[in-house]
């Protein structure tokens, strides 16, 4: 009986020892987690999903720690791509006629619910106008012609927005899109017109405007 007892005894030392190991070696391990705030010297942030006819929502969003005389200066870029489609139809001997189709993408960032500056961007934004006058008065065409158009574009534009004396502190940037689309009611539905936000980056940093 004592040799059983004492046996169970060294057992029971043995397990302590055990989690007091494991405990150390959790302990050693640095948690693994993004880096904190407190301690960036910059933001990067980006996202790929094409975004069609943007409303105005939030596309990008980040938080920065300044300084006390810390300004913020936000770059974003992104992709932006137009269609336009227009469709015309002159009758023979008829007055001019225009059809005319819009399309563009606007940026706004904001710090802290305020908008940074230089306020708004137009990223892109085109306007196709077309006029058409069948002015032939021979019989051997046909008395109306219809010409249509469609134009599909699409490159990559960066912008810096800044915003002043934002103060010492943590603060939160979102960057919202929104589009104008206009269309020609007389052009086909499809491919139509339309704008759309594509790919895009968003570096936040801290800087002292001398």
């Amino acid at each position: 009986m004592m040799q059983a007892k004492k046996t169970l005894s060294t057992l029971g030392v043995l397990k302590a020892l055990s989690l007091l190991a494991v405990v150390g070696m959790l302990l050693a391990v640095p948690p693994a987690h993004a880096q904190n705030v407190a301690s960036q010297k910059a933001y990067f942030g980006s996202g790929q999903t094409e975004i069609l006819n943007p409303n105005g929502g939030v596309v990008l969003s980040g938080y920065m720690k300044t300084s006390s005389v810390g300004d913020l200066l936000i770059g974003f870029s992104m992709e932006c791509a137009l269609w336009t489609s227009t469709s015309t139809t002159a009758t023979k001997g008829g007055a001019r006629t225009t059809s005319t189709a819009r399309a563009a993408v606007n940026v706004t960032v904001y710090v802290d619910g305020a908008q940074a500056e230089p306020g708004q961007v137009v990223y892109c934004d085109r306007q196709q106008t077309v006029s058409l006058q069948f002015s032939s008065l021979t019989v051997e065409v046909t008395d109306a012609i219809t010409l249509d158009l469609f134009l599909k574009t699409k490159n990559a534009n960066h912008f810096n927005f800044y915003q002043k004396n934002v103060g010492s502190g943590v603060h939160y940037v979102e960057v919202k899109v929104d589009s104008l689309v206009s269309p020609d009611p007389n052009a086909p539905a499809d491919p139509g017109t339309r704008a759309v936000a594509g790919k895009r980056s968003l570096v936040i940093e801290e800087y002292n405007n001398p």
